[in-house]
């Protein structure tokens, strides 16, 4: 006591810093045990989630229940959907073979005198990619298939000429199943255990390749037509775009042809040409010294297109699935 009397400052800075420690101590100590709590709970929950995903489902009539009823919920909505869309696309007309050779005969002539008038360049031997059908008849099981699929390739066509396409270099498309040779049986037999497998097909898909000339605004008009019901009736798929310059370098400064200006006419037969005393005449054009060299060429697109068909299974294919592991 005579030691704090006499040393009062540093008696009271001794016991402010026991003071403080003390303090600081009960801190830590309950920060401590405050992180070993929630680190003991992190790892209960961890181990609780961990367990969860490695747990099988329980196979109680409940969960039976359950997942029947969110697969028929599910297939009802896709059946739903399919049905829309097999009223939406133009549907099948019975059509003879000699009737299609004259229909695509018709349809080439119609579409060859468009492109005069919209001033569109077509190949010299343009059918649609049916040529093999303007000298012969088709399958007589394919010709409403084929028919159909003729009335998509004219409205794509038109769709090209109503956006403003320059030519048309290339047009192809990929034959229908049935207008090529019949598989071998164990071939029809390995598709037929996929086709169970995976499930029943609910469309088909025919690839168009076309290869256009135009500039860039038909090209963005085309594009956004392309999935536009009211502009193309059928449904289609841009699968592929590839855009090119038609002119990958500049040209030549010797290929750059400057128009000569054309002088005004001096001198000549004053009587005859004579302007009234009241004509205001304009100054003569001034001579032409810059022309454009680049940013006028068009562009060179190629374009894979899929054409989907929606068939009858679209319809009613997912109620009649049968659940996995069942």
């Amino acid at each position: 006591m005579d030691w704090i009397r006499e040393n009062k400052p540093l008696a009271a800075i001794l016991g402010v810093i026991t003071a403080g420690s003390l303090a600081l101590g009960y801190l830590l100590f309950g920060a401590w045990n405050s992180y070993s709590e929630v680190k003991e709970s992190y790892l209960a929950q961890g181990g609780q989630v961990a367990a969860l995903k490695s747990t099988r489902l329980s196979p109680d009539e409940n969960n039976l229940k359950a997942k029947r009823g969110l697969v028929d919920e599910y297939a009802a909505n896709v059946n739903k959907l399919g049905g829309a869309l097999l009223i939406l696309q133009p549907p099948v007309s019975p059509v003879k073979d000699i009737e299609f050779q004259t229909k695509l005969k018709a349809k080439i002539a119609e579409v060859r005198k468009s492109a005069v008038a919209s001033k569109t360049v077509l190949p010299a031997e343009f059918a649609f990619g049916f040529d093999e059908y303007t000298s012969g008849l088709p399958k007589a099981e394919a010709a409403a298939e084929l028919s159909s699929y003729l009335d998509a390739m004219v409205e794509l066509v038109k769709l090209f000429m109503t956006c403003g396409v320059q030519s048309v270099d290339v047009l192809e498309r990929s034959k229908l199943p049935v207008e090529q040779e019949q598989a071998s049986a164990t071939l029809q037999q390995r598709r037929g255990q996929q086709q169970t497998m995976v499930g029943p097909q609910i469309f088909e898909k025919r690839e168009i390749s076309v290869i256009l000339t135009l500039d860039q605004g038909p090209l963005q008009l085309l594009i956004s037509r392309l999935a536009n019901p009211s502009d193309m009736p059928f449904f289609t798929s841009l699968r592929l775009l590839r855009v090119e310059n038609q002119m990958p370098e500049g040209p030549l400064r010797a290929d750059v042809r400057v128009p000569e200006a054309v002088a005004p006419v001096e001198g000549g037969n004053t009587t005859a040409a004579a302007p009234a005393a009241d004509e205001i005449k304009p100054p003569p054009p001034a001579p032409v010294d810059s022309v454009p060299v680049i940013g006028r060429e068009q562009l060179k697109v190629r374009m894979e297109i899929d054409l989907l068909k929606f068939i009858d299974a679209a319809k009613g294919a997912s109620a009649s699935t049968p659940l996995p592991g069942r």
